[in-house]
């Protein structure tokens, strides 16, 4: 499996370009060197690297429009998920539409009907068979969620996204596995649940406009300093910006956006939900170092995070054997 870098506090990486303002790095290449007649290797790697800037640039020139006009669309996104979200939204919605909605995706159907039977959500151990029933014993959040774990994993499937395809399946599992630890640290303080998981499986929103917006452009994105830069800088203000457009919660919206605030100097005035995510995030990408670095830097991020007043790593260790349970069920 492919892992993309991680976004953190940390230096950039060396000989990158940190994009402070699409508009900046849109008139950073212009000047296109002259070739001689006959090019040498020098110079045809030359024209490579202009041709990859003009790729970016123009990258950047549609993130620069689509974040001023409030149309950051992820082309390709499943619209069911969509439809979820607009349906969900009025709370007057009967259940009969929502079922309606939901029927008309078979994947989506076959996906709340394992869940709702799962461990994690049956704990009257009834089987249930019905996807109405289904429905409500899930509640609409956890519906909302599978669908976007769905929609998540069907744009990986998708032909014209095969070159990003180790990164869709990458975000989908990361999304999988925050989703889970935000569900089942919340459920215990008693706060949000259902839409911490929400919080965690939309949290890698940005840096999937940003991947498809890379195959629009051609860009190559493999082991590039540069564009990991450009995600670096970009992914949580996108997340942020798309969720708002949605029309989410904005305490959802503001968690995406805040995502990797752990280690800022503001970051003590995070708010418990946003804290949760980035506690959640930061704890899933080292969770399985035992030593190292990396790890004692989460670490000693991680140890004076509270949400809603209780620790974050003490409700991760009593509640740990929770945790894989529900991110197989919502996967």
């Amino acid at each position: 499996m492919f892992e993309r870098k991680k976004p953190t506090t940390a230096a950039e990486p060396e000989n990158s370009v940190l994009v402070t303002d699409p508009r900046e790095q849109a008139a950073s290449a212009d000047d296109l060197p002259l070739l001689g007649p006959t090019p040498s290797g020098a110079a045809v790697a030359s024209v490579a690297g202009n041709t990859k800037s003009r790729n970016i640039r123009g990258l950047l020139e549609t993130l620069d429009k689509d974040m001023a006009a409030g149309t950051l669309d992820i082309p390709g996104f499943p619209d069911v998920a969509l439809r979820l979200h607009e349906a969900l939204r009025k709370e007057d919605t009967p259940t009969r539409e929502i079922v309606a909605l939901i029927n008309s995706e078979p994947g989506l159907v076959s996906r709340l009907l394992r869940i709702s039977n799962t461990a994690a959500f049956n704990t009257s151990g009834i089987i249930i068979a019905d996807l109405q029933t289904a429905v409500a014993r899930l509640g609409y959040k956890v519906v909302l969620s599978a669908a976007h774990s769905y929609a998540l994993q069907q744009m990986e499937q998708q032909e014209s996204l095969q070159p990003i395809r180790p990164w869709l399946a990458e975000i989908w599992l990361t999304s999988n596995a925050v989703a889970a630890i935000c569900y089942v640290v919340a459920k215990h303080v008693g706060h949000l649940s259902n839409e911490a998981m929400v919080a965690g499986l939309l949290h890698r929103i940005g840096d999937l406009y940003l991947l498809v917006q890379a195959v629009k452009r051609d860009v190559d994105i493999q082991d590039d300093t540069e564009w990991d830069a450009i995600v670096v800088k970009w992914h949580a203000t996108i997340g942020g910006e798309i969720l708002n457009q949605w029309k989410l919660p904005d305490y959802i919206a503001d968690a995406v956006a805040m995502q990797d605030a752990l280690g800022l100097p503001d970051a003590d005035e995070l708010k418990p939900f946003a804290a949760l995510l980035a506690a959640a995030k930061l704890y899933n990408g080292v969770r399985d170092q035992q030593a190292g670095k990396q790890a004692a830097e989460a670490a000693a991020l991680l140890e004076p995070i509270e949400v809603w007043g209780c620790s974050f790593l003490q409700l991760v260790a009593e509640h740990h054997d929770e945790i894989e349970p529900v991110r197989t069920a919502i996967a």
